[in-house]
């Protein structure tokens, strides 16, 4: 019997070569659209999971209590903090220092570049916490001395395929020291998997870092991971520890700490400024809504086109029932072509998947550990899964076919609930293209947030500015920059402690914030020599630029830190600086050339405020200090237009012939800021693609329903041809009520996509507002698609020769 039915179903199919293929191409789209962001989704919700000591790891997460409730939460805690925790509470096994970077290795001395590779920085305590298999040598040893370097094995086919590096001495190309430190490679490792915040190729080991916790809260800071011990009570754990730390500091606001479960660090670090591998479970649901959505429109079209083709089959089914079928041997005939549909559309989508994977996986920038194709449970699970959809799919067609009665449908006509059917038709319609105007909605809209947070004047000059890395300048940082301002094409240059998103700036402190009294106030500092305004392109509101002809303009941050903690009090006081009108405007500040004893600085002038973090943080108060000769820090370079190859060129040659040893971590600034928002750059693109995947389906669904009205209506456009109807009146009939029900998902979409896209933009500081231009561009091009699509197919049908079609008449 089943075969039958998979052979009558086949024939069907076969006979209706192009229902059949809009049927299967939409069906395609929507299963492998879901299969590849499924893919992704699992790949994120992997992350860490994979450690056999993951449930009892954590991160420590420091908290500084800002007042009202908020809190500043910082991936970076103590170092001092770990001997007690280590020393005074049973319940700790281990804790370790680890960091991730890039860094750059030099194999040998003929490449003064050196390969970037992924890092782990970490302390011998790693091997306590994470599953690492060695491979060859013995690098759990510590060898004194020199650095310690474990590298992967696809470090090693990469680089040294055709000898043992075991015990190899390779050097890092330095930035805060003056010359390369040697590292001996001591064991090879397996690969680190790409679904962890640990991601790396090399694992930089050193011993663990020993310092006293300070009782003022001063001290070394540091990323630590913390290993509990079996069953411990985490939320008692964590009052205990602050109810100590609370105690054991002599301050008013002791920091308070958190402990983050290792599995949610990946999509649960917003606050990790410097956090290189993460994600955002935000995304996750975009992204399997947008799926979930492409779906539906997939599953609709095909209910839609099925019911509606239900009329060409009525003598079919008429005949079934009087030789013998009962309604549910037609629902079983009926299933199983939708079974067939779906069987062969789940073939396709998985080739498709198959194809994919690759170009995912770029887009990605990392593997994706597992996959549809890699593992078999998965595998049959999305068989099963798509044979289910396609099972709860056909049932409703099948049910309406099946209900038709023989003695009406044998000749020809539908006795059955017309207007029912019909609203059920024109509500599918609806809702696939409301589903598909609220993709297109979210696409303009994160659009144009990115182009303005692209575009927006961000109170600087980031055109035509370099930057260079933070390095150490040995001393010859003041040298190196006269020599560089005589360069043809360079207008000006200033060391700074601070380059654009390199944070806030170089240092912060809490102050008392004069507006709310027992709340603090984080000031950013960041130390330049005076060219810094004039370099950044700063607008003066009111008193004076740094300027270097003035003695306190000139003062050195290094001579200061050697002071006694008065004398330091007293000279910081005294050294000049500009503030924002920001800052001006938080901190009371009415007058200038008058010391702030909080703030440590006295402020000589008040610039235009500037945006000196991404712009989806908030503007906060920001003092630039007058520096003499930053020991460390980057430079900021302005370049004359038209002369940017030339600059790049002579300041590459000035850089080696300064620092040879050295990386010159050359950027331009225009495109890092950009950089900042390639999260976001990403999902305008993804929602481009899924608009444009949601809008075909949509339009594929009424390019079929089209279809099918025109054959059945045939002998009607013929008549009206005859009488003298025009091919534009024809056009018109059949445009009508489909652009009324494109109007009617207009007006359901638009409110939910405004709720949803203000909801996502409330992650952004500074943000577009939502107006009725958004939602009119969307309508006019679902309308504009559908009308072309409509169009097509009625032109078509209105220019055929009516003789023919009323020839049998």
């Amino acid at each position: 019997m089943f075969k039958n039915y998979f052979k009558t179903a086949w024939r069907t199919m076969i006979k209706s070569r192009s229902y059949s293929f809009i049927n299967i191409l939409g069906l395609t789209i929507g299963l492998a659209a879901c299969m590849i962001v499924a893919t992704v989704v699992m790949d994120d919700l992997s992350y860490d999971t994979q450690w056999s000591k993951g449930k009892d790891l954590y991160r420590i997460i420091g908290l500084n209590k800002m007042g009202d409730g908020l809190y500043d939460r910082s991936e970076y805690s103590f170092v001092g903090l770990a001997n007690k925790l280590k020393t005074d509470y049973p319940e700790v096994d281990a804790i370790a220092h680890i960091s991730s970077a890039k860094e750059r290795l030099k194999l040998d001395d003929n490449d003064p570049n050196g390969v970037s590779v992924n890092a782990l920085s970490a302390d011998t305590s790693v091997w306590k916490m994470l599953d690492i298999h060695v491979v060859a040598g013995a690098p759990k040893k510590y060898i004194e001395g020199k650095g310690n370097i474990v590298i992967s094995e696809s470090f090693r086919k990469k680089y040294f395929s055709k000898e043992n590096p075991v015990g190899k001495i390779i050097y890092d190309v330095p930035t805060y020291t003056e010359k390369a430190k040697p590292y001996i490679i001591t064991g090879v490792i397996k690969d680190i998997p790409s679904n962890t915040v640990f991601r790396s190729e090399i694992i930089m080991l050193q011993k663990g870092r020993s310092e006293d916790l300070n009782r003022k809260q001063y001290g070394s800071y540091s990323q630590m991971f913390i290993l509990m011990k079996p069953g411990a009570d985490m939320t008692g754990f964590t009052k205990k520890i602050n109810k100590w730390y609370a105690g054991f500091v002599d301050v008013k606001n002791p920091y308070q700490f958190e402990f983050q479960p290792l599995k949610d660090i990946y999509l649960h670090s917003d606050f990790a400024k410097h956090q290189n591998v993460r994600g955002s479970y935000r995304n996750i649901f975009i992204l399997a809504g947008v799926a979930l959505l492409l779906l539906i429109i997939a599953c609709v079209n095909f209910v839609n086109l099925t019911t509606a083709r239900a009329l060409q089959r009525l003598k079919e089914t008429g005949v079934r029932k009087v030789l013998g079928a009962g309604r549910g041997q037609l629902i079983a005939q009926f299933l199983t072509e939708s079974l067939l549909f779906f069987l062969i559309a789940g073939s396709l989508a998985i080739v498709v998947y198959k194809l994919s994977l690759h170009p995912v996986e770029n887009y990605l920038s990392h593997p994706v550990v597992q996959t549809f194709l890699s593992n078999l449970s998965l595998f049959l699970s999305a068989c099963g899964i798509i044979l289910l959809i396609g099972f709860f799919t056909g049932i409703y067609p099948a049910w309406v076919v099946s209900g038709f009665k023989p003695a009406s449908t044998l000749k020809g006509k539908f006795t059955g609930n017309v207007s029912g059917q019909n609203l059920v038709r024109k509500s599918l319609v609806v809702l696939q293209f409301a589903i598909s105007i609220v993709v297109l909605i979210a696409m303009i809209v994160v659009q144009q947030q990115v182009s303005f947070m692209k575009n927006k004047n961000i109170g600087f000059n980031k055109n035509n500015l370099l930057s260079i890395g933070s390095v150490s300048w040995d001393g010859k940082g003041d040298v190196f920059k006269n020599e560089l301002l005589n360069q043809p094409g360079v207008v000006s240059a200033s060391i700074t402690g601070w380059t654009p998103t390199q944070g806030a700036g170089t240092m912060s402190r809490e102050i008392d914030d004069p507006g709310h009294p027992g709340n603090k106030i984080t000031v950013w500092y960041i130390n330049a020599d005076p060219d810094i305004a004039k370099t950044l392109g700063l607008y003066l509101q009111h008193g004076r630029f740094l300027n270097k002809t003035f003695s306190a303009d000139t003062e050195s941050q290094d001579s200061l830190m050697r002071m006694d903690p008065q004398q330091y009090e007293v000279a910081a006081a005294r050294q000049s600086s500009i503030i924002t009108a920001y800052t001006a405007k938080a901190l009371h500040i009415n007058t200038l050339n008058t010391p702030l004893k909080d703030a440590k600085t006295t402020p000589v002038g008040i610039v235009e405020d500037f945006n000196n973090e991404s712009l989806k943080d908030a503007m906060e108060p920001t003092i630039i200090v007058a520096d003499k000769s930053p020991s460390y820090g980057g430079m900021l370079v302005r370049v004359q237009p038209g002369t940017e190859k030339k600059v790049t060129a002579s300041l590459n040659k000035l850089w080696r012939q300064f620092y040879p040893d050295k990386l010159l971590d050359l950027n331009w600034v225009d495109e890092t800021l950009a950089d900042q928002y390639e999260d976001e750059s990403k999902l305008q693109q993804l929602f481009t693609f899924f608009s444009g995947l949601s809008m075909f389906l949509a339009a594929l669904g009424i390019f079929g329903l089209i279809v099918q009205a025109t054959a059945q209506r045939i002998k009607e456009i013929s008549i009206r041809k005859v009488l003298g109807a025009s091919v534009h009146s024809i056009v018109q009939l059949f445009s009508i009520d489909f652009v009324k029900l494109i109007i009617i998902g207009i007006i359901i979409a638009s409110p939910i996509a405004w709720w949803l896209m203000n909801q996502w933009l409330q992650d952004f500081a500074y943000r577009i507002h939502l107006n009725w231009k958004v939602f009119g561009i969307a309508g006019f091009i679902a309308i504009f698609i559908a009308l072309m699509t409509i169009s097509f197919q009625a032109i078509k049908a209105a220019i055929a020769n009516p003789v023919k079609s009323l020839r049998t008449e």
